[in-house]
This record gives structure tokens, sequence and C-alpha cells, in this order.
């Protein structure tokens, strides 16, 4: 499956990048793999990667206008399919985390379009207009490894 994390961030993109290293080696207990060029900074687990935008913008400039959100940095994140919920856990564990050293927005979105999760004003929405599949995996259990009280709300695509 196929995820894109978009942040609010003032730090910059190589010290993000250590840190989603630094969290996912953490949380998998086991030394997650980091490579950087001058387009992305791709960071690998068995469960998933994650690379972090440099170069190309128009997913931010999207984002900014089609879900009018003060965004800055685009992560698109990659789950491997016979470990997905594994994958899903690790991945929540390490976003709980961000959150609380980023304090910005965020916008979670499940293929390019559907909004999971929002954080606006520091506050953070969860959609509860989720289809059948999305309602299977996005559970309160999944979201209590976010480490942060929610409201549920139905968030527009």
């Amino acid at each position: 499956m196929d995820y894109e994390l978009f942040l609010r961030s003032n730090v910059g993109n190589n010290s993000l990048g250590e840190m989603l290293e630094r969290f996912t080696t953490e949380f998998a207990n086991k030394k997650a793999s980091f490579s950087c060029n001058d387009e992305e900074i791709v960071i690998g687990s068995e469960l998933f990667s994650l690379a972090l935008e440099i170069e190309d913008v128009s997913d931010i400039v999207f984002v900014r206008r089609h879900y009018n959100l003060d965004v800055n940095v685009c992560i698109r994140i990659q789950l491997f399919g016979n470990t997905f919920y594994q994958g899903l856990e690790l991945l929540f564990k390490v976003m709980g985390k961000l959150i609380r050293h980023i304090d910005g927005n965020l916008l979670f979105l499940e293929d390019g379009s559907a909004q999971l999760l929002r954080i606006e004003n520091g506050q953070l929405f969860v959609n509860n207009a989720l289809d059948q599949y999305q309602a299977k995996y996005l559970t309160t259990s999944l979201l209590s490894l976010l480490d942060r009280p929610y409201i549920e709300k139905e968030l527009s695509n």
C-alpha cells in the first residue's frame, strides 16, 4: 500500500531523515537503512520504506491548495503487502514519536487522496468516513499508538 505523510516542520530534511531512521530503528529493534541523494532521503526497514522528497515539491503545492493546509515536507510511504499490519503498526509508532517532535501540521493520505489523519492547529482529526477496507485497519488500537487525543470527523478527499 502507498501512503503520503505531509508535515509542517522547522527541522531540515537531513535532520528529519536521521530522526526517522532513529525512530524506525528504535521501534523495529533492528537497524534501518538510510540513503540520500539530491532528490530524496530513503529510510528502509523490513516492513516499509519512507522516501522524504527533497527535489519534487509539486505534491506539497497540491496539498496546500486542495486540502488548505500549510505543509513543507512530503514523505512517500510504501508498506509491504506480506507484512502490511506489522508495518502499519511500526509506522504509527514512528508517526506518534514524530508528531511529538515536529509540533506542526500533518496530513496522512492513502493512495494520494484519501485523508486518514490530519493535525491542524495542534488538534488531531481522524477520518470517520472510511471505506470498508480502511475501517478494518484504522482501528482504535492502532490510533492509540499515536499517543495523542483525537476527534473523529469526516475529512473530505
